[in-house]
């Protein structure tokens, strides 16, 4: 049996998850496919996984009826749903939501997005955030809902001991977006660099991914809070080197911060915890399957840069904390998201909306 899994292009959190469930999925037997309308960074990080680029409805055509897809998930771009009907698609259409943003844009996208998904999606997929199953069950009370965790796999992505670095490491990793909210951040690392003095910030970003003028507008920030000299951008480092900064930014008692205003179901969060890197983040509703505060991470609310700095340099000068949510946190990953759990939810799935081949 196949399945063909469709986005906009492989970068982000849905190039993460699309290999990590290629890989669970095929220990079950089933052969999954992505599908991208276009390359991006993540390219390079699929070798030995069948991945097609093209936005051509030809071409769509043609692969779509050779291969015989017993179901096809497309993530996010609810108009690619009428596109595969057209083309003359009959089997299983789930549409998938992995992000979305704020709970009012995400409801108003969601609605707005009707006329696409009332006529062409059979089912709804997301990965447990709250908002979001809130807003499917409130407007498509018909349609089949399924909400399961996002596959992680701990035994291949988890901490390694490279080196000590000399000096504590701030770091935040997202888009360069008003979602990911990198203005909070270099606020609350300007404000961290005035009680740990010896503070560095590292930040990793996509510049395939950012908004329009969000990178000359951070660099102008930088300057103006005068923490430029302290702060390092990275771009275009390979997922499979992420582990070691990971745990770089961990054994340097530093932490990783999470400044979204909503999240869908990051693998940032899972990815830091796996590699024993604590975290401080706002409460941006996904995040709350992966990070508990108190347990596995320190939580801060919106808009409070003083509390989030406060839950920094806790984090920073706590040994006791710091290892109790390091242990908690890894446990947690270990104990709750696995290639295993999240294919027999998909294939339960899958049967539930009549696949038979599995």
């Amino acid at each position: 049996m196949k399945l063909l899994f469709v986005f906009v292009l492989p970068s982000g959190g849905v190039d993460t998850l699309n290999r990590m469930r290629v890989r669970a999925l095929g220990a079950r037997g089933i052969e999954a496919h992505l599908l991208y309308f276009r390359s991006g960074s993540g390219s390079a990080n699929n070798e030995g996984i069948t991945v097609h680029y093209t936005s051509d409805p030809a071409e769509l055509r043609t692969l779509i009826h050779r291969e015989n897809y017993a179901a096809i998930v497309v993530v996010s771009f609810f108009l690619e749903l009428a596109l595969f009907r057209d083309l003359g698609y009959k089997g299983l259409l789930l549409f998938e939501i992995q992000g979305f943003g704020p709970q009012k844009t995400a409801r108003e996208a969601l609605t707005g997005a009707a006329s696409y998904l009332e006529p062409h999606a059979d089912a709804f997929l997301y990965p447990c955030t709250p908002h979001i199953g809130a807003i499917l069950r409130e407007r498509y009370p018909t349609k089949p809902i399924y909400a399961f965790n996002n596959p992680f796999d701990a035994e291949q992505f988890h901490y390694k001991r490279i080196t000590t670095y000399p000096r504590p490491v701030l770091a935040w990793i997202g888009r360069l977006d008003e979602n990911k909210n990198w203005r909070d951040f270099v606020t609350i690392a300007a404000m961290t660099a005035q009680r740990v003095p010896e503070l560095e910030v590292w930040m990793f970003s996509d510049p395939w991914l950012a908004e329009p003028g969000e990178q000359e507008k951070l660099d102008v920030r930088l300057e103006t809070l005068g923490i430029s000299r302290r702060v390092f951008q990275v771009h275009h480092i390979a997922h499979v080197r992420m582990p070691d900064f990971y745990s770089v930014i961990g054994d340097s008692g530093g932490v990783l911060c999470m400044t979204s205003k909503a999240e869908g179901a990051p693998y940032t969060a899972l990815e830091a915890l796996s590699c024993r890197c604590p975290v401080v983040t706002s409460d941006s509703d996904g995040v709350r399957s992966a990070l508990i505060d108190g347990k596995t991470a320190l939580y801060y609310d919106h808009g409070d840069l003083e509390g989030a700095r406060d839950q920094v340099v806790r984090l920073m000068t706590s040994g006791k904390l710091r290892e109790s949510l390091i242990k908690q946190g890894e446990r947690h990953i270990r104990d709750h998201f696995t290639l295993q759990s999240y294919a027999d939810r998909f294939v339960r799935m899958l049967k539930e909306l009549g696949v038979k081949e599995c």
